[in-house]
């Protein structure tokens, strides 16, 4: 587990004595074509299709047998949450907490001069029946954000186990505190209080869901995916916005070279779940913000638990014979 007194490195050396940044640049490399490969033939690779390749680069490595041990509780965790995350319906049908909708939109009109910006994109950007490119690398985009962060996860555990960890207990407590803020405050997306409810009059469409079938594309090469437990009004906060944001958050403190790529990524992220009507602005910031308060919250554990450490041994050290 992680260590707030020694983050554990290592290096390691697959066949053929291959350093591990090599590797590191390789899975990245073969991880991106693989996606490309999967999104034009038809779909969209999804997280548990995703660990079927992670199983076998560990298995290259060497490491088949710590991967199993350091990854299963973890992704019992992750997907359980993701088959978990439509009890906020739940609970709505069954005389739960409201659904939160007009006060929304009224919040993000305010912020914005009286517009919703993914209505205002859709406008100048959008033409129903069309595919232009960027909205092919918008949809690309919002259907890779579970596989990042599961991606970053394995080059961690690569580059360092202690940061593995540190990274997944962050993760996981993003998620918890996600799927909690949805059972009590279920949130419409733009394109729900758009067409079926008509709290904005402006069309908002539902792109990841126009795009693909424009392209004769499938949804996803995904079962976690397809057969899970859905949640239409589990937008605030957006946890697409929040799981790149704690990317950026971990590369800009613990692995520098990779936080101007992983700061790219969040903007293009973030622009594409508001101009694709999956979330308002506010969604997105509220992501941002769950994300920051998770990554410091744990950093100041692990210097506070670091500091009670220091001062143990030293205590220890102060009682011991002179």
């Amino acid at each position: 587990m992680a260590s707030s007194e020694k983050v554990q490195q290592r290096n390691v050396e697959g066949t053929g004595g291959i350093s591990t940044r090599v590797y590191l640049i390789g899975i990245t490399v073969y991880a991106a074509v693989l996606g490309l490969v999967m999104f034009f033939r038809g779909g969209f690779i999804g997280p548990d299709t995703f660990l079927i390749f992670v199983v076998l680069a560990a298995i290259v490595l060497g490491q088949g047998k710590t991967f199993l041990r350091d990854w299963i509780p973890f992704v019992i965790l992750f997907f359980g949450w993701q088959m978990l995350r439509g009890y906020a319906n739940d609970v709505k049908l069954g005389g739960g907490f409201p659904l939160h909708n007009e006060d929304l939109v009224a919040v993000e009109r305010w912020l914005f001069n009286g517009q919703i910006p993914s209505a205002v994109l859709q406008r100048w950007l959008f033409t129903p029946g069309q595919a232009a490119w960027y909205d092919i690398v918008a949809t690309f985009f919002w259907a890779f954000h579970f596989v990042l962060a599961l991606g970053y996860a394995f080059l961690l555990w690569i580059r360092s186990r202690g940061l593995y960890w540190r990274f997944v207990y962050a993760l996981l407590l993003l998620s918890t505190a996600g799927i909690i803020t949805y059972v009590v405050f279920p949130a419409v997306p733009p394109w729900m209080a758009s067409a079926p409810l008509k709290t904005i009059p402006e069309p908002i469409y539902l792109l990841r869901a126009w795009i693909p079938q424009t392209l004769g594309l499938g949804m996803n090469w995904s079962w976690i995916m397809s057969n899970g437990n859905p949640n239409e009004v589990a937008a605030m906060p957006s946890l697409h916005a929040a799981y790149p944001t704690l990317v950026f958050l971990f590369s800009l403190v613990y692995w520098r070279i990779v936080a101007p790529f992983a700061l790219v990524y969040c903007f293009c992220l973030w622009f594409s779940v508001v101009y694709m009507g999956d979330h308002y602005v506010i969604d997105v910031l509220a992501g941002i913000v769950y994300a920051v308060v998770t990554f410091f919250a744990l950093e100041r554990f692990y210097a506070w638990r670091a500091s009670r450490h220091a001062a143990s041994v030293h205590r220890s050290a102060s009682s011991g014979p002179a």
